[in-house]
């Protein structure tokens, strides 16, 4: 999808991404954070599920991919790698996005697993949204009664059923207010998780 009008460009803490201003000085921020070989245009379908008064930033992933594209962090990508390799990208973001009220994190698939980590290393979170993601070996504990989605396809051939569902699982013993949403899609979100998405964000509104 090709960012609208309305987008600018940002370059925050040496981040780069596309912004959406929000409604005052107090509106609630949510950052979007794209899987592997994405960039920060692929990402704003999802906007779609965010009230129109919250600021909304895309950012691109610090290091190219090596089949095109942008990723978050260097090395292996499956199986899932240590959290600390998401260390650079979270201490980027720590700098980049304002604290304000909290951030919605919402990531697909390797960005999903970043914005695990940022809400993990304690940045401001008012949630964290898992797109076809998955969660990094060594992951500490995030904070219970954190909101946290997790949409996933059946049939997802990259970051399978399975390991979605013991990270459900192991978010569960966290005590995090868990929503849980499978489609029988792929590698990306069943529309009626994408429903299930903006439904989710509505009671954090």
């Amino acid at each position: 999808m090709s960012p609208d009008r309305s987008l600018e460009p940002v370059t925050l803490a040496g981040l780069s991404g596309l912004a959406r201003r929000g409604e005052g000085p107090d509106a609630r921020t949510a950052v979007l954070l794209h899987g592997y070989g994405g960039d920060e245009k692929v990402m704003w379908i999802f906007s779609d599920a965010l009230p129109p008064a919250w600021r909304v930033i895309a950012f691109r992933g610090s290091t190219t991919a090596e089949d095109g594209g942008y990723r978050w962090h260097v090395g292996r990508r499956w199986p899932p790698p240590d959290a600390r390799a998401f260390g650079p990208a979270v201490e980027a973001l720590r700098q980049a996005v304002p604290a304000g009220r909290g951030v919605l994190w919402i990531g697909f698939s390797q960005g999903a697993a970043l914005a695990l980590c940022c809400a993990a290393a304690g940045l401001p979170s008012a949630g964290v949204a898992c797109l076809a993601g998955y969660m990094p070996q060594g992951l500490p504990a995030l904070a219970s009664g954190l909101p946290v989605f997790w949409a996933h396809g059946r049939r997802d051939d990259k970051v399978p059923i399975d390991s979605a569902r013991a990270s459900g699982r192991q978010l569960d013993r966290w005590e995090v207010r868990l929503d849980f949403c499978e489609a029988d899609s792929g590698h990306k979100v069943g529309a009626e998780c994408v429903k299930a998405l903006a439904e989710w964000v509505g009671r954090l509104a």
